[in-house]
């Protein structure tokens, strides 16, 4: 309405609000709900079991320790992902080797994956990011020919399919995560699913050790979401947030992204605090009603990135993203490659388009990790020069066609 539009908005609602507000106040056994929500994921993913966990970090390493994995066992992980997955690695005792991505796809290489394979690997880690499934045939044919495990990262692409089957049901496992900004929420905590049943009994023995998360953890969640919905509504947001983005990017700072982010750093050994975080019926009972609503939230994403696609994929000077053949994103994110990336961010914000460069990062070159170092040249370059524009589902047609319209008026600035 004003030509101000956040990078995100939340899939929480006021239904998820009630919902919440209910079971924060319900006293009794948590366990029914979440149990029910584990085994409505598992059937929604097509694995035969599911336990909801902390965090997808502290999933992966409950994986890891399940199967036994330690010292001088290697796991194959994409270079651009999150640094808390290759970090948790690290404090689990393997020892995580990079595999370059797609140029344009931004998931695993199927030929890279190969080319990391040594006789010490166990394991690799096909990231679905940006909720763009990876080419998983061959990743599956290659992992099998080596008797390699594979450990699906789901965390940005709950939902999306690859060959007609959800992502997350081709591995040996998988993780998920359901925080606020993802397209599918329960205000905080994970889930793994598998096939392996001595594997679920495993890392539902050590959370059934782990203590319950506090309450108070929930409510302030809440609360969140709340205002996150309520900040970018297109009535409120270009009076409030939108102000704030502008005064930061004049400061140099980007608030939203401090607000959100984390400080990338290495773990000594996987935090205690994890033990403290079980989580509770009311983290299930909204994602349960999250589960309700996914397939629409998902299609207003898949509407709105389609038009991106098919209306930014001819500009001078910007690349849109690719796709594996058979694979059904769900567009978590929409990435563009620009030259100038720092200027057509520029360019977007002055005209009221609110962007982010994202939290991944290149971790075959990082500093956090100098022991595992490797070159790939695709994963340098997303780093350079990715940006992201807004796909969330509260995005109106004159939305779509104002960003369009906005990103070709900025790369034209730009030049070619």
């Amino acid at each position: 309405m004003f030509g101000k539009i956040p990078r995100f908005s939340p899939s929480f609602s006021p239904r998820e609000a009630l919902v919440a507000a209910r079971y924060l106040s319900r006293k009794g056994d948590d366990r029914p709900v979440v149990e029910k929500f584990e085994r409505t994921f598992a059937e929604y993913i097509g694995h035969e079991h599911a336990v909801m966990v902390p965090s997808a970090r502290y999933g992966f390493h409950l994986l890891l320790d399940g199967w036994g994995f330690g010292a001088g066992d290697e796991v194959i992980i994409p270079a651009l992902t999150y640094f808390a997955i290759p970090a948790l690695g690290v404090a689990s005792g393997i020892t995580p080797v990079f595999a370059d991505i797609g140029e344009t796809t931004h998931v695993l290489d199927p030929d890279a994956f190969e080319a990391a394979i040594t006789e010490n690997t166990k394991a690799v880690v096909p990231t679905h990011l940006f909720g763009t499934p990876c080419d998983m045939d061959p990743i599956r044919k290659i992992a099998d020919k080596h008797g390699i495990k594979v450990i699906e990262d789901v965390a940005q692409a709950t939902g999306a399919r690859y060959k007609g089957k959800r992502v997350g049901g081709f591995g040996d496992a998988s993780y998920f995560t359901f925080g606020l900004t993802k397209n599918i929420t329960t205000l905080s905590g994970a889930m793994i699913t598998t096939d392996d049943a001595e594997l679920a009994a495993s890392v539902r023995a050590k959370m059934e050790a782990a203590e319950w998360a506090p309450l108070s953890v929930s409510a302030k969640e809440t609360l969140t979401g709340l205002a996150m919905m309520v900040a970018t509504h297109p009535l409120v947001y270009p009076f409030t947030v939108h102000p704030a983005v502008v005064l930061g990017n004049r400061l140099g700072k980007d608030p939203i992204h401090e607000r959100f982010g984390e400080a990338e750093k290495t773990y000594d050994s996987v935090p205690t605090y994890y033990q403290k975080a079980r989580p509770r019926a009311v983290q299930a009972a909204v994602g349960l009603k999250q589960l309700e609503r996914i397939e629409g939230l998902n299609g207003a994403r898949i509407k709105n990135g389609r038009f991106l696609d098919d209306n930014l994929g001819h500009v001078p000077g910007l690349t849109v993203p690719t796709y594996p053949e058979g694979a059904e994103p769900i567009y978590m994110s929409f990435v563009v490659h620009h030259r100038d990336r720092d200027g057509l961010a520029a360019g977007l914000r002055r005209r009221g388009v609110d962007t982010t460069i994202g939290y991944m990062g290149n971790h075959a070159s990082s500093p956090l990790f100098p022991d595992h170092a490797s070159r790939c040249p695709n994963a340098e370059t997303a780093v350079a020069d990715l940006l992201h524009i807004p796909v969330h589902p509260n995005l109106s047609n004159s939305d779509l066609e104002h960003m369009c319209e906005t990103v070709r008026q900025a790369c034209l600035e730009l030049g070619p």
